[in-house]
């Protein structure tokens, strides 16, 4: 059952949504942004509505709601801000029906938002004919954008096959053509670079130590070169790795073979990249201009393959290796056997000297501190009556809080409720020749900057509230968590999976070789 809630078209925070993408095949200049806000904005002038703001997605498709414009306007929703939400049509709203019918049918209802679809003649206000036809327009709607999307692949296949290079970026070492499309050239400075790695790499000097080369050298990486959308506020923006270079050395484009197709997108509807078999690929041979030759092409990816380890020296994985981390530049720790012995270090700061922590911890030292830790955990909060004594008194002042945080939002709605009435009444003035429309903007402007801080006010109350609640939860958890973990572990003697599973979420070692432990649950 679709919303209802009295709100009048005068008290109603719109929040007018407008969006547009090529990819969904909005080409129709009547589908263009101002034309949706013309169309919104007669509607809104006929019916009164006073209170607006706008949340646009320009080129965003609707198969995703993960939506710049979107997420504000959700935000909006959360914050108070916005009771009503209006679109052109609901193919505007998103393209995917069980995501569109959920917020339309089900989030909307739950927040008391109206919602007004123009062209569909949808409005969950008033009983309109319009409103039992959504689940059908949504559904419709998806099937459009599934069909847009496979001629979309289908022209994409059809241009890689005829060797068109389409992807958004020109592989290292070439650049696009801007007069033929989907042709390359050699870029001049990046392909000497390329070069220069295979002549390096067969000259006896590792991937990692080409890479410090030329991050002492300070060559452009990569990603620095194309200008790709990195973190450029990273350390390692501008360094060199060793999987770069092996991802040049392994690139059979620098043989002027153009190899598409490698990966392709779940569905329409789901836009996580996933790799394709190679039968899949799509390869063009003798594309363009090479870089390197095929001997020493084939040298390289020998003597690379060479070093691959061999699945009898295969090491084994330590149980706590993907929890551990550095705590000065937050990248994963390395591992580095020696003398039958494991030890982690910072390989930020060993290969590329960019942080602080130098040092050399051996596994054993690791798992001991760790089973230190969880002992004396286990130790400190075996005394169960303890735990309940602690547990009943942050209880109880999280409760106190909750009631007079409830106290102090009661005086804020009355407040708002006010304002409402008075507002309603100062319009119905100005439409009665009561008062002067001058009259009317100048008192309304008032109450309106007043009701605008009695909202932010009641809305760090609800904060606060939702805060204590979530501790509330967080207690009763955290007790039943800790009395299980007590009964379970308390004769713990080494480290294992189950204990892992059941305590760690992460592991970090500053430049002090201070431990720092985060748990699965708050102590």
């Amino acid at each position: 059952m679709l919303a209802y809630h009295k709100v009048n078209n005068i008290n109603a925070k719109v929040g007018i949504y407008l969006r547009i993408s090529l990819e969904d095949g909005d080409k129709i200049e009547s589908n263009s942004i101002d034309n949706q806000r013309k169309l919104i904005y007669e509607y809104l002038y006929k019916n009164n509505f006073v209170n607006m703001k706008e949340f646009i997605d320009d080129g965003i498709t609707g198969t995703t709601f993960n939506r710049k414009g979107f997420r504000e306007l959700l935000e909006n929703i959360e914050n108070g801000n916005i009771n009503t939400v209006i679109t052109k049509d609901v193919s505007r709203m998103g393209r995917d029906y069980v995501k569109t019918g959920y917020y339309i049918e089900d989030y909307f209802v739950n927040k008391g938002v109206r919602y007004i679809s123009l062209l569909d003649d949808i409005d969950t206000y008033n009983e309109v004919i319009g409103n039992e036809l959504l689940p059908f327009k949504a559904i419709l709607s998806d099937m459009y954008s599934k069909d847009i999307s496979l001629k979309q692949r289908s022209s994409l296949k059809e241009r890689k096959k005829r060797g068109r290079y389409i992807a958004c970026y020109a592989p290292y070492g070439y650049k696009k053509n801007k007069e033929n499309v989907g042709r390359l050239d050699i870029d001049k400075e990046a392909s000497e670079i390329v070069k220069r790695t295979f002549d390096l790499f067969l000259q006896g000097f590792g991937t990692t130590a080409i890479a410090k080369i030329y991050t002492e050298e300070k060559i452009p990486t990569p990603a620095m070169q194309l200008n790709m959308n990195a973190d450029k506020s990273s350390i390692l923006y501008k360094v060199w790795k060793a999987n770069t270079i092996k991802r040049i050395l392994r690139n059979k484009t620098y043989l002027g073979h153009m190899i598409q197709n490698k990966e392709t997108t779940i569905s329409h509807k789901n836009h996580t990249r996933v790799l394709l078999d190679e039968k899949d690929y799509i390869i063009i041979y003798n594309h363009h201009l090479p870089i390197i030759n095929i001997e020493d092409f084939e040298k390289a990816n020998q003597i690379l393959d060479s070093h691959k380890r061999g699945k009898g020296n295969e090491r084994k994985p330590t149980i706590l290796h993907k929890l551990l981390y550095c705590n000065e530049c937050k990248k994963r720790l390395q591992r580095r056997d020696c003398k039958n012995k494991i030890y982690y270090f910072c390989g930020t700061r060993t290969t590329f000297h960019l942080c602080d922590n130098s040092n050399n911890v051996s596994y054993g030292d690791i798992e001991s501190t760790v089973l230190q830790y969880i002992k004396e955990i286990l130790n400190k909060y075996c005394n169960k009556d303890l735990l309940q004594d602690i547990y009943i008194k942050e209880y109880k002042k999280n409760k106190t809080n909750i009631k007079n945080y409830n106290v102090t939002l009661s005086e804020y709605s009355k407040e708002l409720l006010k304002i409402n009435n008075k507002l309603e009444v100062l319009y119905n003035d100005k439409l009665n020749d009561v008062i002067s429309v001058e009259m009317y903007k100048k008192y309304s402007t008032s109450l309106k900057e007043e009701q605008k801080k009695l909202e932010a006010k009641t809305k760090n109350i609800k904060n606060l509230i939702n805060n204590e609640e979530n501790e509330i939860q967080s207690l009763k958890d955290n007790k039943e968590k800790i009395n299980k973990l007590i009964n379970k572990f308390y004769d713990l003697n080494d480290i294992n999976t189950e204990v892992i599973s059941e305590f760690i979420e992460k592991i970090s070692i500053d430049k002090n070789r201070k431990f720092h432990i985060n748990l699965k649950f708050k102590i």
